[in-house]
């Protein structure tokens, strides 16, 4: 499945449409952007988001930004649907101030992806 780049970012931001579920209560988010970040250890989710889903709360971590400041966050446990691949019991940063999913290497790496900049396209591997 191929997706285009986002282009509301200067460059143009690789994406997956992506839902996000407490499959042990049924809840989901219908179909939502996420920016994929090569650079980010870990991925964010918006608190907002979190509360629709009803999110288990996991504990908590610190993170440090790339401006090294540390800052304890809330991590929660969710499962992440890209097209026909679920991503059981993933640990995501509860984000209080953005609203925008970003999907960071514990993520990533557990998908085959071709980030394809020429065309500005993002494909998802079987």
């Amino acid at each position: 499945m191929n997706y285009p780049y986002n282009d509301a970012y200067w460059p143009d931001f690789p994406v997956l449409n992506v839902e996000l579920c407490n499959e042990d209560d049924g809840f989901r988010t219908k179909s939502i952007v996420a920016l994929l970040d090569t650079g980010a250890d870990a991925s964010m989710v918006p608190m907002d988001l979190l509360r629709q889903i009803q999110a288990y709360v996991i504990g908590s971590s610190h993170v440090r930004s790339h401006w090294g400041d540390r800052h304890e966050v809330y991590l929660f446990q969710i499962d992440v649907r890209l097209d026909q691949i679920t991503l059981p019991g993933v640990a995501v940063i509860g984000d209080e101030h953005g609203d925008e999913v970003v999907l960071g290497r514990d993520v990533l790496n557990k998908l085959r992806l071709l980030l394809d900049g020429p065309t500005n396209q993002t494909e998802l591997l079987d």
